[in-house]
């Protein structure tokens, strides 16, 4: 293939892993970058850089005019070279700021580490705040080329707690927090600091209520770097807003938080609506947001048991529509002598062989039933999204109890 054959044919994450290491080596990095093809990421020898996801960044290159793209390597590329951590808190406490993160790249920080066999890369120290349901506050060190996460060591190393370093961060957001919101359809507001802190503004209710939208302000947090707002009375709007987040989602990845958010006392909780198409769409966001979160929870947990020669089945979480309803309902499958760790769903598929055949018997059953009889069901293990550990498969007495239903209905 020829140069100019490389550049006119279609991006793949392959050709734009091979620019980003001409781009880093001709930055003058020192350490030596390797394209890993089984994860589709970068694995750096340095102290700067050991692990570089692409998908991201490779999504932002895909969506970039043709001309643009140039820039945005070398954007992700400046992203990757942090400079060294302030040594002390008083030398970092102006350039600390809040960040909101879904949870499930806290989990993914908290696997990364013993996935990576040989890696030099440390056991994630946890440094956050609970935020809602499916998502946390983080900590990060704001510079001009790159964002750096806190954790807990560094946190430590430093001397200070995480709310005292919380505490500034808010103080510094703040400063920069001037309303700045535009119409982008009609009844949905998007914040426009583009400065990628914009979901960290949900800190600040005063900024939803000088908006005006006509009624309580509802805010959603998508992405990394949307934020949305529309008024709890006006139901099209609701309706926009969860259609936008849903193809932000889709589009850029950087899931946040699937949740809608209204205000009490100042401080965000969850908005659950009353308008029955309201509430169908944003159900159907969370399950959305969790089929991606699962899944990534899948693979490295498949990793895990494979580095640990566990023969643990991490079970699938899956979507279905329904062909009546329009309903979209989550399902997992549970196989008879299989030890399976199962995430929560609507609707579980017991499956049993039978011992002569071999054929399988499937029984669908609503996730409730089956909980209510089963023990391990009442105790999830340690992780996000939550799993529970089925090392035993129900009786066939149980199993002729349950009431049987529909998959798709």
């Amino acid at each position: 293939m020829g140069i100019f054959d490389f550049f006119r044919s279609p991006p793949t994450i392959e050709k734009f892993a091979q620019l980003v290491i001409q781009e880093f080596t001709a930055a003058g990095n020192s350490s030596q970058l390797r394209y890993d093809a089984a994860e589709c990421r970068l694995l750096g020898d340095g102290e700067g850089v050991q692990i570089i996801n692409l998908e991201n960044g490779f999504r932002d290159y895909c969506a970039a005019p043709r001309k643009q793209r140039q820039q945005v390597l070398q954007h992700f590329v400046q992203g990757l070279t942090a400079p060294p951590l302030p040594i002390s808190f008083a030398e970092a406490r102006a350039s600390v700021l809040p960040v909101i993160r879904g949870r499930g790249t806290l989990e993914y920080l908290r696997l990364l580490p013993e996935t990576l066999a040989g890696s030099k890369a440390k056991p994630y120290g946890e440094a956050f705040a609970p935020f809602s349901d499916d998502s946390v506050i983080m900590l990060a060190l704001d510079s001009e080329r790159s964002i750096q996460t806190l954790t807990g060591s560094v946190l430590e190393g430093w001397g200070v707690s995480f709310d005292e370093v919380l505490a500034a961060a808010i103080d510094n957001l703040r400063d920069m927090s001037v309303a700045s919101f535009q119409q982008v359809v009609p009844g949905v507001f998007m914040a426009s600091w583009n400065d990628n802190y914009e979901t960290s503004r949900l800190l600040f209710s005063d900024l939803f209520y000088q908006l005006g939208v006509g009624g309580e302000p509802v805010a959603m947090a998508p992405t990394r770097n949307k934020l949305l707002v529309a008024s709890a009375n006006d139901e099209t709007g609701l309706i926009a807003m969860l259609a936008l987040a849903r193809s932000l989602v889709e589009d850029e990845g950087r899931q946040v938080s699937a949740l809608m958010y209204r205000f009490e006392q100042g401080k965000p909780v969850e908005f659950v609506p009353v308008q029955p198409e309201v509430l169908r769409l944003a159900t159907e966001l969370k399950k959305i947001l969790l089929l991606n979160d699962y899944q990534m929870q899948k693979e490295m947990l498949d990793k895990l048991n494979q580095k640990a020669q566990l023969d643990l089945f991490v079970a699938s979480y899956k979507l279905v529509q329904s062909e009546a309803t329009g309903r979209v309902h989550s399902y997992g499958v549970w196989t008879d002598q299989v030890d399976t760790l199962l995430p929560e769903v609507d609707k579980v598929a017991l499956v049993r062989y039978h011992e002569e055949s071999g054929e399988p018997d499937v029984r669908v059953v609503e996730w409730e039933e089956l909980r209510s009889h089963i023990k391990e069901l009442q105790h999830a293990v340690a992780g996000y999204p939550v799993r529970y550990h089925l090392p035993t498969f129900p009786s066939r007495e149980l199993l002729e109890s349950l009431t049987c239903v529909e998959m798709n209905a």
